[in-house]
């Protein structure tokens, strides 16, 4: 897991398993579980197609998700769910989409949804359990660019356009004095290279909660056929 309030590049598996009753899924309680699957009703069926959402359950250690990507099970395709403020890629293979250039507050939520036309079974099985594996990744807010012994942070916090922030190196303050986003999301703050070491992590912070960083965060939640202990999120498909 992250370290609180310290957001680092890593990769977590977190299972949830699809449940089919009553026409809708229960997900397996799990206290490191971050992306649900929905149905809203539509039991997925071998062969036809149904809808299902997709739902992170935080961003990145108090980051907004910026782009979410996820694959569906060979032999399945799908048509993505467009989403305002989001561009949408879909793989040439028609498995994969990827939702980028969006902003998903940590303390929010979404969903994204797919229309999903399921594989066939083969004779003999009635029911099974396809991995969904996704990738949710938080960009870097924060920008600091050194020249000699002057050095400049450049942040870009579009949704907290006209608050006040402030910043902090390593945990420790930056300035004495906080620093107003302007109305296009931006805000720079000149200082020295001394105080922003390359290895440094610069976050930036309003009303005591960090709301940008320095550096980009990825969770995946990966298809562990290999027998790895905590698998992608999945959905079951029936029999028609």
């Amino acid at each position: 897991m992250y370290v609180n309030q310290r957001r680092r590049t890593s990769t977590i598996a977190t299972t949830i398993t699809g449940i089919i009753v009553a026409g809708c899924v229960i997900s397996a309680p799990n206290a490191s579980a971050h992306v649900g699957v929905e149905l809203n009703g539509g039991t997925p069926t071998a062969g036809k197609s149904s809808t299902i959402y997709l739902r992170p359950g935080h961003g990145c250690d108090g980051d907004a998700t910026n782009s979410f990507a996820v694959t569906l099970p060979e032999g399945a395709t799908g048509k993505p769910q467009q989403k305002a403020g989001w561009s949408l890629k879909t793989s040439s293979d028609g498995r994969t989409f990827t939702w980028s250039s969006g902003s998903l507050p940590d303390d929010q939520w979404d969903t994204f949804g797919i229309r999903v036309t399921w594989p066939k079974l083969a004779d003999g099985i009635n029911s099974k359990v396809f991995a969904l594996p996704a990738v949710q990744t938080c960009d870097a807010e924060l920008t600091v660019t050194a020249k000699g012994s002057s050095a400049t942070v450049i942040g870009r916090l579009p949704q907290y356009a006209g608050q006040m922030v402030s910043l902090k190196v390593d945990q420790i303050p930056l300035t004495v004095r906080e620093h107003v986003v302007a109305a296009d999301g931006t805000f720079t703050i000149p200082t020295t290279a001394a105080k922003v070491p390359s290895t440094s992590e610069v976050t930036a912070w309003i009303d005591g909660r960090m709301v940008g960083n320095s550096r980009a965060g990825v969770e995946a939640w990966m298809d562990t056929a290999s027998g790895a202990a905590m698998p992608a999120p999945t959905v079951t498909v029936v029999r028609g």
